[in-house]
């Protein structure tokens, strides 16, 4: 029995030792089986018990968010004697870390520090997420600073419990982020003695040190924040509550929060780079002295929900110091539209209360139902605004309601009044107009880009030089780190064309007749006149239409007050009968059309409603440049007089740049001064080859389609239709280039496909010698037009050079002059030169195919032996030319045609302004370029 006892105890000892290795163990002792058993194993603490179990706990009610544990922080984190926890994140001494090797859980009110007291520095490493639950909130205290610096690849996310398990995110959800420091605040009488309470949990702030330092904030973004105590009490995104100008802030994004996005109570810190998106009540809130700086401020309102883009108070009390005077640039506020649920107006800025504030390149834009995007009130700020201390410069407003007057008001005590408008428009660069967004940022014709404030490190040592209007030039700097900003960035662009609120600046509004225009939509008329001197950008706006109005419009001075004439893709302009554009020398057009949105210039009948169309009903585009001409002996001194207005062109420079024209039509333009003065529908004098011109549209002008005196400026994919005279003409050493030339006529309302010309003078340069290939001319009809003219094919004359190829003149066919066209093609040996350039070369045509009833002609004044058989037998003797019948559908062959297609001339080989074709006349037989942004006639 003893032996039997002493083995048990014996057995036992040995299942002890074993199950230390894991496992039950059952021993038998004979008569008996005694079950051993096994103790849990001691816990080994993990990395994160060894690091956070000093100043958090593992949560009880989350045990994982995205693969990581949730630890909680609640109630005063303090400096620690302990030895040091760090490894990811820990604490050693007054410094805590918190890693993002795990998720945080604000419980409650969470106190870095006390006041001033037992100070600890919170380190909050990139990358890392914080959640708050209802009533949560993170304070950092006097004397104690927050350490928050993300990344753009791995910003610091606050945000809501419901977002961590899958719930959506919402504004209110929990608190947000309060910085107490110990700056002025104008609510302390005595700095030296100053306990301001903030407005949430009776927390301290304020003091006498205008560099205190509350620590960094940078690339981190705090969402669905804001809950509301009560009506008063309300927390905001980010507070910095008399938070000094040691404190570094930079690249935050408050998101979606129920109160403001960001609010300074005094201080001195300054921000940059700041997001502020679908806040609630005011996205940039100030009071009680805030003398900081805020620098690349983009805020977004959402409509029907939010307030003020930013609402700025100082104090009630004028006597109260320091004043509210912050340093602001490069702010971009889109208001939304409506009301929020509070019953408040979404509205731009209200200065107020006795606020200063020296704001620079702020973009206010407005939506169709926003409040007023410039508001001052109450009668300390009236008086700020007639001193320095409250001013604003080079800032564009784009609002249906611009402004809202300071107004005597007894009931709160207002006695006094300002118009904003002119307080506004008074000083320095202020623009009053359309800013020209996509989305938030600039396009390339923005005047924001252009307009801003030069230098302002010298105007503010705390502003970083940015001379544009708005938080944005060409970079976006949100990209990466923010939310709900750029998930729809990856969708196609949609043609419709946005809905405008304003004219651009430099235009005029025009009052506008309910159902004057046959298109509906229109709502909007904006109007030019006079000489523009400045760059102008015309917006695009399926509601908006530009009149040219009071004579000629004048882009720019003569090679002086150098201006561009922007138009966005999808303008519509209109033009009073005696008005046209003239560009001068040293200015641009910068018309950048598409196939989906062309832009078109036409006549004032064409747009109102009942009235018709008809050429010759305004003037047209004229382009002067310093391009040589053969009018000029000397072209280093060359002032050449274009024939309508007296505009000066030519010079020396065939490489000169008069800007860009592509997918644009121009209608019923040409009018007539008298017999020899007549505008074409493009005009191109003395135009250099720096100018891009494609995908052009002349239909039915009064005089010629395009024309060129001299100059070397290139053209491709040009529609010619319908004109009066000739559809192209060129004279005075025109040398430039063109390809896929489209020539229609209307019968017994046209003359010349081409009239080419150069000099009468034998020591005239340069020489008319322009390069055209892939050309189809469909004359009109061999009887007279109201000038006496027959619709004739290419007329060469007057001592022209030029190289033709891969052209296509198809005539009508009949047998009267009513039923076919006249000659389809013509020399005329007139004028000295033209027979020389035949046997010299400069006057070449290969690789084309004439198809008229009436082939060809010579003409001249005098007898020289000559008739048609000298032209006939100069084009059928050069390299593809031949006569033949062709078959086209709209001037387009069948794309196996054999006389046509695969036949031409690659001038590529010899010039690479020329694509690569084969083919004779403007089409290839498979794409019709002009379809989808050119005017068909009927």
């Amino acid at each position: 029995m003893e032996l039997k006892n002493i083995f048990k105890l014996g057995a036992l000892a040995t299942a002890l030792a074993l199950a230390g290795c894991g496992g039950d163990i059952n021993v038998n002792t004979g008569s008996e089986t005694t079950p051993i058993v096994t103790p849990p194993p001691v816990a080994t603490p993990t990395n994160e018990e060894k690091a956070y179990s000093g100043f958090a706990t593992r949560s009880t009610t989350l045990s994982e968010v995205d693969g990581k544990q949730v630890w909680t922080l609640s109630g005063v984190l303090r400096p620690s004697s302990a030895a040091s926890t760090i490894n990811v994140g820990g604490q050693d001494g007054s410094k805590i870390v918190l890693g993002n090797d795990v998720i945080w859980l604000l419980d409650d009110a969470v106190i870095a520090g006390g006041d001033n007291d037992n100070s600890v520095q919170l380190e909050i490493l990139a990358g890392t997420k914080i959640l708050g639950g209802r009533e949560s909130y993170l304070v950092i205290s006097r004397g104690s600073q927050i350490k928050a610096e993300g990344t753009a690849e791995a910003p610091i996310v606050f945000t809501s419990v419901e977002t961590a398990v899958g719930g959506q995110g919402a504004a209110g959800q929990w608190g947000g982020l309060v910085l107490l420091g110990n700056a002025p605040v104008n609510t302390c009488p005595d700095l030296n003695n100053c306990s301001a309470s903030f407005e949430v949990g009776n927390h301290n702030y304020g003091g006498n040190d205008e560099t205190d330092n509350s620590g960094v904030i940078t690339y981190t973004r705090v969402e669905f924040g804001g809950f509301k105590i009560n009506d008063t009490q309300e927390m905001n995104g980010i507070s910095f509550a008399a938070v000094g100008s040691g404190t570094e802030v930079n690249n935050i994004q408050i998101h979606k929060n129920n109160d403001d996005g960001i609010e300074f109570w005094g201080g001195n810190v300054s921000v940059n780079n700041v997001v502020l998106t679908d806040n609630f009540d005011d996205s940039l809130d100030w009071t009680n002295g805030w003398r900081g700086s805020a620098q690349h401020v983009y805020i977004r309102q959402e409509n029907n929900a939010s307030n003020r883009g930013i609402e700025a108070d100082s104090n009630s009390d004028a006597t109260k110091t320091p004043l509210s005077q912050p340093a602001l640039a490069n702010i971009t506020i889109q208001v939304a539209d409506g009301t929020n649920s509070g019953g408040d107006d979404a509205e731009g800025i209200l200065f107020r209360k006795g606020t200063g504030a020296n704001a620079y390149n702020i973009l206010v834009k407005g939506g169709a139902n926003s409040g007023e995007c410039l508001e001052i009130n109450g009668d300390n700020t009236v008086d700020n605004a007639a001193t320095p201390e409250l001013t604003i410069e080079n800032s564009l407003i784009d609002c249906v309601e611009p402004f809202k007057n300071a107004k005597v008001d007894a009931s709160k005590g207002y006695t006094k009044t300002l118009d904003v408008k002119a307080w506004y428009e008074g000083q320095t660069g202020n623009l009053v107009g359309a800013s020209d967004l996509t989305g938030y940022m600039p396009n390339s014709s923005s005047v924001a880009l252009t307009g801003g404030k030069e230098s302002l490190a010298n105007v503010d040592a705390r502003l970083e030089n940015a001379n544009y209007i708005g938080a944005f030039n060409d970079t976006d700097w949100t990209e990466g780190w923010t939310t709900d900003i750029h998930e729809t960035t990856n969708v196609p662009p949609v043609s419709k064309l946005p809905t405008l609120n304003t004219c651009p600046v430099g235009t005029s509004t025009e009052s506008v007749v309910a159902g004057l225009y046959s298109d509906e939509n229109v709502n909007l008329v904006c109007s030019l006149s006079g000489n523009i001197t400045t760059n102008v950008t015309l917006l695009a706006g399926e509601n908006v239409l530009y009149k040219l109005d009071g004579g000629a419009v004048v882009v720019g001075g003569d090679n002086t007050n150098s201006a561009t004439l922007a138009v966005q893709a999808g303008v519509n302009m209109f033009a009073t009968n005696d008005s046209y554009i003239a560009v001068s020398r040293g200015s641009k057009i910068m018309a950048l059309g598409t196939k989906e949105n062309p832009i078109v210039m036409t006549s004032e009948e064409d747009v109102i409603d009942g009235a018709v169309a008809e050429r010759g009903q305004w003037g047209g585009l004229v382009l002067l440049g310093n391009g040589k001409t053969n009018k000029c002996s000397d072209h280093t001194q060359c002032d050449a007089t274009f024939e309508v207005g007296d505009h000066n062109y030519g010079g020396n420079d065939n490489t000169d740049n008069s800007g860009q024209i592509s997918y644009v039509v121009v209608k019923y333009a040409g009018f007539k001064v008298n017999d020899t003065q007549e505008m074409n529908g493009i005009s191109f004098a003395a135009v250099g080859s720096g100018t891009q011109v494609d995908h052009i549209q002349v239909h039915a002008n009064g005089d010629d389609g395009v024309e060129f005196w001299g100059g070397a400026v290139n053209l491709k994919y040009v529609y010619l239709t319908d004109n009066f005279d000739d559809s192209l003409d060129w004279t005075n050493g025109w040398t430039g280039k063109a390809q896929y030339v489209f020539i229609t006529h209307e019968d017994g309302n046209a003359n010349r496909g081409i009239e080419g010309d150069s000099h009468k003078g034998s020591d005239d340069t340069p020489v008319s010698m322009p390069t055209i290939s892939n050309l189809t001319i469909l004359p009109g009809v061999d009887t007279e037009n109201g000038s006496g003219d027959k619709g004739e094919g290419i007329l060469l004359r007057v001592a022209t050079g030029a190289a033709l190829h891969n052209v296509l003149v198809q005539g009508r066919k009949g047998s009267t002059s009513n039923t076919e066209s006249g000659e389809c093609l013509e020399l005329d040996g007139s004028k000295v030169g033209l027979h020389d350039n035949v046997e010299n070369g400069m006057l070449v045509m290969t690789h084309s195919v004439i198809d008229c009833n009436e082939p060809f002609k010579y003409s001249s004044d005098t007898d020289h032996g000559f008739d048609s058989s000298f032209t006939k037998t100069w084009f059928e003797g050069q390299t593809g030319n031949t006569e033949a019948e062709v078959v086209l559908t709209n001037g387009i062959p069948a794309y196996d045609d054999a006389v046509l297609v695969g036949t031409g001339k690659d001038l590529r080989t010899d010039d690479n302004f020329f694509d690569s074709t084969t083919f004779i006349g403007a089409f290839d037989g498979q794409v019709d370029w002009t379809e989808g942004w050119s005017f068909k006639p009927e």
